[in-house]
């Protein structure tokens, strides 16, 4: 009786054994020299300087999408819930600020201005985040001008 259960339990094995190699084989032709292995080339087209530029750019739009929703709960949460909304939103720029200063002495030139106007938008978006957390209506000119000088 256990004889022909260990057997069943052996072929079972065995045949998934088998189904994983099957699939494993049809992942592989599927991913192949036509399928998602090939997408390193698309990349290697791009200028190294362009995607610092766009990781940036990334970077301004994730920060302003922080501070915008400070801007827009302003008012509709509770003191106490909107106070630890303003509190997330500096730690995100005060962590994208500590970023900037990773690796700043092997930037080139052109890179190196790039980061300080990153940094300029930076402090002009804790700027807003700080009128905001005093209970006034914030002005986003500065911000937004900074913004756009990252382009």
């Amino acid at each position: 009786m256990i004889e022909s259960v260990t057997a069943a339990a052996k072929f079972k094995a065995l045949i998934a054994a088998f189904s994983l190699l099957i699939l494993g084989g049809i992942l592989y032709e599927l991913t192949g020299e036509h399928g998602v292995q090939s997408t390193p080339e698309i990349i290697q087209d791009v200028k190294t300087e362009d995607l610092f530029t766009k990781d940036i750019q990334h970077r301004a739009d994730l920060v302003e999408n922080a501070v915008m929703e400070a801007v827009n709960l302003q008012g509709k949460q509770s003191p106490l819930v909107y106070k630890q909304t303003c509190e997330s939103v500096m730690s995100t720029i005060r962590g994208e600020r500590l970023d900037t200063e990773y690796n700043y002495n092997t930037l080139d030139a052109s890179q190196k201005e790039l980061v300080q106007e990153y940094r300029d938008y930076l402090q002009e978006a804790a700027n807003v985040v700080i009128v905001c957390a005093s209970g006034e209506t914030p002005d986003l000119t500065k911000m937004e001008a900074a913004k756009a000088a990252l382009s």
